[in-house]
């Protein structure tokens, strides 16, 4: 393996942190259009038409956890928190690191490409989720980390 690499594939691993919190995607593409009140992210998060095939089961967001959420971003230095004191109560806003709204700029040719392979994304996702393939069954050993289809019992094969 060069050194070239070897720090890209750090560096790939390095990106996951970004938006490794669940609700972290959502969030960055809520405050892309500028900054909001918690509120506001709330329930335009909530607008979005999030499904099984979006997320897990549990893919409601509730104020608490994206209070939690915005708290985290904020200290990683994800997300900007600014408080509004010429109101009363003093109003507080969220927004994005300049280097965030970048990175999303610079990730739409990735969602193109994602757009043009769906077939992929799809079994990707359904192999996540230990789904059926379009074939019948996936089952617990089909998602073992062992390549090797000896190794399976006749009646997990997909035929």
């Amino acid at each position: 393996m060069a050194a070239d690499d070897e720090q890209f594939l750090r560096d790939l691993y390095n990106v996951r942190y970004l938006f490794a919190d669940k609700w972290a995607p959502a969030i960055n593409v809520t405050l892309s259009h500028g900054p909001m009140r918690r509120a506001e992210i709330l329930s335009t998060i909530k607008s979005y038409s999030l499904d099984k095939e979006w997320s897990d089961k549990n893919s409601v967001l509730h104020d608490s956890i994206l209070a939690r959420t915005l708290k985290k971003m904020t200290e990683e230095g994800l997300l900007v928190r600014t408080r509004d004191t010429e109101t009363f109560p003093p109003k507080v806003f969220y927004s994005l690191r300049p280097e965030v709204a970048e990175l999303l700029k610079l990730l739409e040719p990735l969602v193109e490409w994602v757009r043009r392979n769906p077939d992929l994304i799809a079994k990707a996702q359904a192999r996540s989720r230990g789904y059926s393939d379009e074939a019948g069954t996936l089952t617990a050993l089909d998602s073992a980390d062992g390549d090797d289809d000896e190794s399976r019992p006749e009646d997990s094969r997909t035929v």
